[in-house]
């Protein structure tokens, strides 16, 4: 009896473990022409700071199209991995 318990205890851990992992590494990343890294986080940082001010860092659907919004507006595309 421990042992079956053990092996869904196992197996459950890994379900939520791989859930997780693909939850760290999404489908796409931004992409700009000629752009570089300190573009993207200079680009990155304003549009955090425009959509998420006063609202204590709380995100939600919303917010997450405004964020998606505003990085298209700079020239910002969203490119599958």
């Amino acid at each position: 009896m421990k042992i079956i318990r053990l092996l869904k205890l196992s197996l459950f851990s890994c379900c939520v473990l791989s859930f997780a992992g693909c939850a760290l590494f999404p489908s796409w990343h931004w992409e700009k022409k000629g752009a570089g890294e300190a573009e993207y986080a200079f680009d990155e940082a304003q549009c955090k700071a425009k959509v998420y001010s006063g609202t204590d860092g709380m995100v939600t659907n919303t917010s997450v199209r405004r964020m998606h919004g505003c990085m298209e507006a700079k020239g910002w595309v969203k490119t599958p991995n």
